[in-house]
């Protein structure tokens, strides 16, 4: 019998985790789901989506940003500008 290698363990745990994650997610927004939600909130599955897109896009936009700077200061220790 073969033992399981390390890499493979590490990749099964963090597969169990990534579902845990998600059924917390979602159990979260179905619990917060009331039906009438107050106005201007959006309230379930879609709110937790809409959350969750809007923190990634402002993750998203931040790395950006620090990727530009990475790349400014490179040309400016190169000398190309």
């Amino acid at each position: 019998m073969k033992s399981v290698s390390w890499r493979m363990l590490i990749g099964i745990i963090l597969v169990i985790i990534l579902l845990l994650v998600v059924i917390v997610l979602v159990a979260a927004a179905l619990l917060l789901s009331t039906g009438h939600p107050p106005e201007g909130e959006i309230s379930g599955v879609y709110g937790l989506v809409y959350t969750l897109e809007s923190a990634l896009i402002g993750i998203l936009t931040g790395v950006g940003e620090w990727i530009d700077y990475i790349a400014g200061q490179i040309q400016r220790l190169s000398g190309v500008l």
